[in-house]
C-alpha cells in the first residue's frame, strides 16, 4: 500500500513538471493534485511582450508574485506560475485566478500604444528646499524611514522642478527624463569607478615588489516600474534605488619586501551604501515626487575625479525623483 502510494504521489509531481514544460498540459493536468479547489489557466501576453521586449515577460511574473504574496505560491496548496514570451500559466485556487487575471490586463490592455512615464532624478545640496516648496507639496504615505511622498499637478511639478533649476546647489542625472512603458521598469543610473591599491606582493624581480590596484564601483541606479490601474485612474509604481559610494580610503602603512625595507601604503575603502524600495499609488492626472532623504550621490560630473580630492569631496545629496504620467489622449 505504501509502496502504491509513493507512485502515486510520483506519477503526479512528473505530471507537474510535464506541464511546466508545456507537454502534455491537459494529461498533467488531470494527474496534479488539486484537492483545494485548484484550476489551470492561460494567459495570451504576447501583445505586451512585443512590445516591451524578448524576456519582459519576468516583469509580469514579479508583479504577480508581488501583489499576491511570494507565501500563496509555496505554502501547502500546490500551486504554479510560469511564462514564456506567449502564455502566462497560472495553477491556483479560483480566488488566486482571478487576481491574476486582473493583473494580466493591466499589463496586455492596449498594448500595442502603451502609456509613458516621464522619470527623471534631481540632487539638491540641501533640504531646506521643502520649505520654498511646502505650498506645493501633498503628502502620501512612504514605508522608509527618512523617505517623503507627495502628488501634486503637472503645472505644481513644473514650478518645483523650475525652482531646482535655479538653485546653484542642483544637478540632475546625466541620463535627463528617461520614459518609461506601461508595466516596463525605467533604469536611471549615474556612477563611476575609484581606483586604489589594494595590496603589495613580492616578486623576483626588480624593484622585488608589486602593487596590485583594484577599483570600487560608486554609483547610483534607480528603477521605477509603474502599472496603470484596469480603468486607468491611478497609477501603481515600484521605486527601487541602490547607491554606493567611498566615504575615505583608510591608508594602512606597509613595509615594502625588499632589503632596504622601504615603507608604502595600501589603501582600504570604506564604503556606504543605501538600499530603497517602495511602492505608491496615485491619480493619474498627478505627478508623484519622492524625496529619498540625504544619500550619497556619487555621480560624474558632481564629485571630481582623483586620488586624494575625490574623497575630499564625498557629499551627501537630497535627492529627488520625478513620475509623470503621460498617457495617451492626455493633454
Amino acid at each position: 500500500m505504501l509502496f502504491s502510494r509513493s507512485l502515486l504521489r510520483v506519477s503526479a509531481w512528473v505530471g507537474f513538471v510535464a506541464m511546466l514544460f508545456g507537454q502534455g498540459e491537459m494529461r498533467a493536468l488531470a494527474q496534479l493534485p488539486a484537492e483545494a479547489g485548484q484550476t489551470f489557466a492561460s494567459h495570451d501576453i504576447s501583445p505586451w511582450v512585443r512590445q516591451a521586449g524578448p524576456g519582459s515577460q519576468k516583469y509580469i511574473v514579479d508583479w504577480v508574485l508581488q501583489e499576491t504574496g511570494y507565501a500563496a505560491w509555496h505554502g501547502d496548496v500546490p500551486a504554479s506560475l510560469s511564462a514564456d514570451e506567449n502564455q502566462l500559466r497560472v495553477f491556483h485556487q479560483p480566488e488566486m485566478q482571478k487576481r491574476v487575471e486582473e493583473i494580466v490586463a493591466r499589463f496586455t490592455t492596449a498594448a500595442d500604444t502603451p502609456h509613458r512615464f516621464a522619470v527623471r532624478v534631481m540632487g539638491v545640496g540641501t533640504p531646506s528646499w521643502r520649505n520654498d516648496a511646502r505650498a506645493l507639496l501633498h503628502p502620501i504615505p512612504a514605508a522608509t524611514p527618512g523617505v517623503q511622498a507627495w502628488i501634486m499637478s503637472r503645472e505644481e511639478a513644473a514650478t518645483l522642478l523650475a525652482m531646482f533649476r535655479r538653485r546653484g546647489d542642483c544637478a540632475e542625472l546625466p541620463t535627463g527624463a528617461v520614459q518609461a512603458a506601461n508595466g516596463l521598469p525605467a533604469v536611471l543610473a549615474g556612477g563611476r569607478k575609484r581606483p586604489y591599491v589594494q595590496e603589495i606582493q613580492p616578486v623576483p624581480v626588480a624593484p622585488g615588489w608589486q602593487a596590485f590596484p583594484a577599483a570600487c564601483d560608486e554609483g547610483i541606479a534607480l528603477d521605477v516600474q509603474p502599472l496603470l490601474s484596469r480603468d486607468g485612474s491611478a497609477v501603481e509604481a515600484v521605486l527601487r534605488c541602490r547607491i554606493d559610494q567611498v566615504e575615505r580610503m583608510a591608508i594602512v602603512p606597509f613595509t615594502l619586501p625588499t632589503p632596504d625595507r622601504q615603507r608604502s601604503q595600501i589603501e582600504v575603502p570604506q564604503v556606504s551604501a543605501v538600499r530603497i524600495g517602495e511602492r505608491f499609488r496615485w491619480p493619474t492626472t498627478q505627478v508623484l515626487v519622492v524625496g529619498l532623504g540625504l544619500v550619497p550621490w556619487p555621480v560624474p560630473g558632481n564629485n571630481t575625479a582623483g586620488s586624494a580630492a575625490l574623497l575630499a569631496d564625498a557629499k551627501r545629496t537630497d535627492v529627488v525623483v520625478f513620475v509623470e504620467p503621460r498617457l495617451r489622449g492626455a493633454p
